[in-house]
C-alpha cells in the first residue's frame, strides 16, 4: 500500500477482470480506485509501472460513475469504447469489464 494525500492506494501484481479486481479490494477493505484530483491521477501515473490496471470507473447508461455510485464529472477524457476504465501509460483508457489486467484500489 502506498499513502497519499489521506488515501492508501494498492497496486496487485496479477490481472483479472474489472469485476474480480473490485472483488479483491472489497476483500482488503478499499474499492477498485476513485481519482479525485489531478494530484491524485498524477501520483497514481507515476507509481503504476508498466501495467494496465483497472480503476473503479464504469459505464451504464452513457454515463461514467464512479464505483461509490458519484457520477463522473468528466474532468478527464476516458479514451476507448469498452465500459470499464483502467489506467494506462498516457491516460484513462476504457475496455471490455472481462479483459484481463492489473487492479488499483483505495481506501
Amino acid at each position: 500500500w502506498l499513502g497519499f494525500q489521506g488515501k492508501c492506494y494498492y497496486f496487485s501484481k496479477n490481472e483479472s477482470s474489472w469485476t474480480t479486481g473490485q472483488e479483491r479490494c472489497e476483500a482488503m477493505g478499499a474499492s477498485l480506485a476513485i481519482i479525485s484530483t489531478m494530484d491524485e491521477l498524477i501520483f497514481v501515473k507515476h507509481y503504476r509501472g508498466k501495467a494496465n490496471n483497472w480503476i473503479g470507473l464504469r459505464k451504464e447508461d452513457d454515463s461514467w460513475w464512479w464505483i461509490n455510485g458519484t457520477a463522473f464529472n468528466n474532468w478527464f477524457e476516458v479514451r476507448g469504447g469498452g465500459p470499464c476504465a483502467y489506467l494506462n501509460e498516457e491516460r484513462i483508457s476504457s475496455s471490455l469489464c472481462h479483459n484481463r489486467k492489473n487492479w488499483l484500489c483505495s481506501r
